[in-house]
Order: C-alpha cells, then structure tokens, then sequence
C-alpha cells in the first residue's frame, strides 16, 4: 500500500531544501526525497580540490546567511557541504536520505502520482523534481575511437591527478572544471593539452567587486529569458575561486605550459585532429571581456561615490599570450599522452519520468519550472527562468515561485 503526501521534493540539494523551507513556511505536507546524503553529487561527483565558485556572501538561502568570518573568500567542497548539512537541521528539513526514486508515473485517476522509490511507493498529488542540472555525463562518440589502453575519464569521477596514469593528459573542455582540472594537473608536474572551447572571457574581480556582484547589478542572474536579448541567453562565463579566486586567462594556460588546441574533431587510434578556430574563439572571448568591461565601467561610475577605478596592466608585446594559433594534430604516442579527462559538460536524464510531460530531446516541457501536467514542477535547472535558475539564489526565487503556486492551488482545492 502506498504512503500518502501531499507534496515530494525530489533531490536534497539547495533548490530542493530551499522549496522545503518555503512550503514549511506556508503549511504545506512534504519530504525530501534524496537518493543517497545532503548534497550526494558534492560529496561523490567532484574532484577533491573543487571550490565553490561564487564568493561565501552568496551563500543565502531563505532563513540562513553564510555565517563564517571570510565573507570575500570561497567555500572548498567540504564546507559547501557543511553548509547544506547545517541548513537542514536549522530548518528541520524533513529529508529521507538514501531513498532513490526509479519511476514517477501517472494515477489513472490523474488527481496524484506515484513514486516508486527503493524504499517503497508513496502517492503524492505534487512532484518537484530538484535533480539538478549535472546528471549524465556527456562524452563525445569519438571517444570510442581512442585506443583502448589509453585511460578515460569524465570531469564527474575524476578526483585528483594521482588518479591519473603516468604521462601527458588530454583534457576536453574549457569551462569551470575542464580549466580547474588542467591547472591542476599542470601545477601537478604533468604536460597538459587543453581543448578550448567557445567561452566568454570574466573577470573574477574588477574595480573592487566580485564578477557575481557585477553579474547581479547588470541583471543577468535574475531577468526573465523572455527579456534578456539573445546575445545574452547563452553566456558561458568561466571564472575559478582556486587560491583565492583569478581571472581564467587561456592565454596564460601558453605561457605557463599548457599546450592548447581548439574544439576536438576527429580521433583514432594513432592521432587527434582539432578544428582551426582557436584564434577566434579567444577573439570573441576578448570582444565579451571589453564590452563586459565597459558595462561595468559605467554602473561604476554612476555610483554614488564612484567605485574606485581598476589598475589595467597592459599585456607586453610579443608575449606568449598573443598570436596563439593553437595545435591542429596530436599524435597520441609521440606525445606520451596516457589519459583523456573528458571536461565536456553532462546532460539531464528524466527518463524515470513515466508520463507524456518530455519533448523530442527527453526534456520536460513547463514554464518557469510548471510543468504541463497539474502538480508536476521543475527545480534547479539550468535556464529554468534566468541564466541564474540552476545557482544558489535563482533556485531561491524559483523555489519561492513555485511554492506560491502549490500555496494557490491548495487554496482553491
């Protein structure tokens, strides 16, 4: 016989405990559902040296402020967990570790639905899916043309270089974990190549400020997809927090050792062949950092007093950082490359969604996280409503949307 609540939250992380807090709020019946501890995919799918990337004042969820002493600086994995942990017990959370949901599926009667958990069915009338958006990695087929000697490994199960074998690595992928990856394993002794693909080059600090300040005072965490233009919908910042935080310079990669080469094209047994395009992508990169710049310049200077001015240095001629064209083939023995590290992002898997609520790609239609079927929510994921949804304070905002709108719907039942 199956258990009866109102509302299940599936997913513990904070989109998820940050919904807990507000239906709480509004004496709305739910749990928790988490497949394995608070925050699973930190504690088992991140490399051991992994900083929170934004700095700890951003740490806000609703009832708790980041309560440390080093406001300016960036939390390790461990304390991001910590964080969460914390949350949990001051808000009494009502979570059930280690319970994994398999299927969702519809009830005849469509006035609720099933969840079918490792730890028995449990009927609900909602469903919020709070997965999060880091679920199935995504590797390149091409991968499969590697020889099969050669050690492989994905960004998700990676864990520190002495995981790797001995010799060269290959890391795919430019965004936050392929570049932290790639330092550290340069740092490490190791020859790294680094595939670079397209990204907009940002700050970590500029004028005195943090990029996730200047992020939030230009209105890109927060605006509405809808009114964001197009050249903004699909930003792909990357910025590190490692050390105290840096600017994530391609450029400085050359200089400090690290070979680069642009997006991966083909590969076989013997070589891997890269697309031509390195010297554009950086150049695109540096058209973003300048416009960004002179955004920033601007709110800067309309503030009362105007924030203090930045100290430019100014790149040296014929540096290594300039004219990079980047490699075109690798030969994979010649270069004694022993490991590939696959930085290549990951997609969502709702395939355990039993019901007609997936378009043609396998993702769940809605509309700022509802669903088309009544009852049926989406949290936490990348774009849900703002390029910030999937972040700490836009999964705030969308939690507080949709526990307004299971608040409404109660109200007129």
């Amino acid at each position: 016989m199956a258990e009866v609540i109102d509302t299940v939250i599936v997913g513990a992380g904070h989109a998820g405990l940050a919904l807990s807090y507000y239906l709480t709020r509004n004496g709305t019946e739910h749990i928790v559902l988490e497949r394995g501890n608070v925050a699973e995919r930190w504690r088992t799918e991140r490399w051991d040296s992994l900083v929170f990337q934004f700095p700890n004042w951003s740490l806000q969820l609703p009832g708790r402020a980041y309560p440390g002493s080093d406001p300016d600086g960036y939390a390790s994995k461990d304390e991001f967990i910590r964080f969460l942990e914390d949350y949990v017990s001051i808000i009494r959370a009502p979570v059930r570790r280690d319970t994994e949901v398999v299927a969702l599926r519809e009830v005849e009667s469509r006035r609720s639905m099933i969840l079918e958990t490792t730890r028995g069915v449990i009927e609900a009338k909602n469903v919020v899916v709070a997965t999060g958006p880091f679920q199935v990695p995504k590797i390149p087929a091409l991968s499969r043309d590697l020889p099969r000697d050669l050690f492989q490994i994905h960004a998700r199960d990676y864990r520190n270089p002495d995981q790797l074998p001995l010799g060269a690595v290959l890391v795919v992928g430019s965004g936050a974990s392929g570049t932290q990856i790639a330092e550290e394993l340069n740092r490490s002794g190791r020859k790294v190549f680094l595939a670079v693909g397209r990204f907009h080059k940002t700050p970590r600090r500029y004028r005195g400020r943090d990029f996730y300040w200047w992020f939030d005072k230009l209105g890109y965490w927060h605006t509405s997809l809808t009114s964001m233009p197009p050249e903004s919908k699909n930003l792909r910042f990357v910025v590190t927090a490692v050390d105290g935080g840096h600017d994530v310079d391609v450029r400085q990669y050359a200089a400090s050792g690290i070979v680069l080469a642009s997006r991966l094209k083909n590969a076989d047994q013997q070589k891997l062949e890269f697309h031509d395009d390195l010297e554009r992508t950086l150049a695109e990169g540096d058209a973003w950092y300048a416009e960004f710049v002179r955004k920033m310049d601007d709110y800067a200077d309309r503030c009362e007093p105007p924030l203090a001015a930045e100290q430019v240095q100014p790149r040296p001629k014929n540096s290594a950082s300039n004219g990079l064209k980047g490699i075109l083939e690798l030969n994979i023995r010649d270069e004694g490359i022993s490991a590939v590290v696959w930085a290549s992002g990951y997609a969502c898997d709702f395939s355990w969604i039993k019901m007609p609520v997936l378009d043609g790609n396998g993702d769940p239609i809605h509309e700022r996280g509802v669903a088309t079927r009544a009852g049926l929510y989406l949290l936490g994921l990348r774009r849900t409503y703002s390029i910030g949804s999937a972040l700490v304070a836009g999964a705030v905002n969308d939690a507080a949307h949709i526990a307004d709108h299971i608040a409404s719907l109660e109200s007129r039942s």
